[in-house]
């Protein structure tokens, strides 16, 4: 076990770069309640030094989607038809995907279980037969409930995806099937051996956020009280999406340092609102001061 350490070198940029060296994600996140979730993933990602941001999210939701995204990111609104994404909404995506070369995708933000077997579909579609980059988080965890046996999901054994999971206790619970204790040598053990059987990163959020690709295991010093709060975890989730697209190959060291850096814009956040007045659009507007602390 390691404490998370920053590397700089993650996050070099060449003289010769352009957008598309950074990744092209796909957020497919929100909904007509939740719009907001699907929000923040996405302004995080796009904060976080993507190339290119896609927000695919319900269409019912479009209104509050453009009264807070960023003007960078693009829309890809999802067909829906008695307030549930259709089949073709799923053929949106995939055709999406492979059309416009998609590196990385972030599922689950704020989806609600309305469609969860819609979601779960796409998830196991897209670790099927997409080489990308996929980080799964919310309710797109929560459509995984019981999808595993003896702590496996079949699915994300022999998957083309890279796949990244931020589960929260309970929702890990769900995932694993493993009953959740908060002890510190028990949730670096979990989280180990769960990325290990289902050869994935997990990563489980919470005082000192647990990191491991089933054979290391990193621990996160960064943070503080006051990020938990409503959509921190959408912001750590495309902040994931975008860092693991930096051409460093480790990909546990990618998504630890997103973790790191998430924990360091919250510590700047509380410094400016405190713990208590802190919202989760307050660490996305940190982030430069994380990333400059740090000199990158």
């Amino acid at each position: 076990m390691n404490t998370i350490y920053f590397n700089k070198k993650i996050f070099n940029r060449d003289k010769s770069s352009y957008k598309n060296d950074f990744g092209h994600i796909l957020v497919i996140a929100g909904s007509r309640n939740m719009p907001g979730a699907g929000v923040l993933c996405a302004n995080a990602a796009i904060t976080a030094g993507a190339g290119l941001v896609t927000f695919a999210f319900p269409e019912s939701a479009y209104t509050g989607v453009c009264a807070n995204i960023k003007p960078e990111i693009m829309l890809l609104p999802l067909e829906e038809k008695n307030n549930k994404l259709t089949k073709n909404a799923g053929k949106q995506i995939t055709d999406f995907i492979g059309k416009r070369k998609i590196s990385s995708v972030v599922i689950g933000c704020g989806l609600g279980l309305k469609d969860k077997n819609f979601v779960t579909n796409l998830i196991f579609t897209i670790v099927k037969n997409f080489d990308v980059f996929i980080t799964i988080d919310a309710d797109g965890l929560n459509a995984l409930e019981g999808k595993q046996k003896n702590g496996i999901i079949k699915e994300f054994k022999n998957a083309k995806s890279k796949i990244i999971v931020t589960p929260h206790p309970k929702e890990f619970e769900r995932i694993s099937g493993i009953k959740y204790k908060d002890d510190e040598k028990y949730r670096k053990e979990i989280t180990k051996n769960f990325a290990e059987k289902n050869n994935i990163i997990s990563v489980l959020k919470g005082y000192k956020t647990v990191v491991s690709d089933g054979k290391k295991v990193y621990v996160n010093n960064t943070g503080n009280p006051g990020m938990a709060t409503a959509g921190s975890g959408d912001v750590l989730a495309g902040m994931i999406s975008a860092v693991v697209c930096n051409k460093e190959e480790n990909l546990l060291q990618k998504v630890s340092n997103a973790v790191y850096l998430h924990g360091l814009a919250g510590d700047f956040a509380a410094k400016e609102k405190t713990e208590t007045c802190m919202t989760a659009g307050d660490i996305i507007l940190n982030l430069p001061k994380a990333f400059l602390k740090e000199k990158i």
